[in-house]
């Protein structure tokens, strides 16, 4: 099952993350695309990087990395990103997976 990179916004502020088919939630925590860059190649090495810009390209036409040009309102919508599989909407995504993540 595929996992997408996801572009969401908040106060002029880009937040990066894998999201999840399989769960229907995010996989990461929200970064910037300099601390994605450095998950990416962390998690997939240098294989991984040879498609990451391709990738990163769908993303800032789309907002996803999904080949289907699928948006992230669509494809977060339905999701299990809350507590008990909970759906959650954009905003609260952004605040439990971007402005509440932990310190490294």
């Amino acid at each position: 099952m595929p996992r997408y990179i996801v572009r969401l916004s908040d106060a002029g502020r880009d937040w990066y993350l894998e999201w999840s088919t399989v769960v229907d939630a995010p996989i990461t925590y929200g970064a910037s695309l300099d601390e994605f860059r450095e998950h990416y190649r962390s998690e997939y090495g240098e294989d991984g990087m040879r498609h990451l810009d391709e990738r990163l390209r769908r993303v800032a036409a789309n907002g996803t990395s999904s080949q289907m040009g699928e948006s992230a309102e669509q494809l977060i919508s339905g999701n299990r990103a809350g507590d008990d599989e909970s759906e959650l909407s954009m905003a609260a995504i952004i605040q439990k997976y971007c402005l509440s993540r932990p310190a490294d």
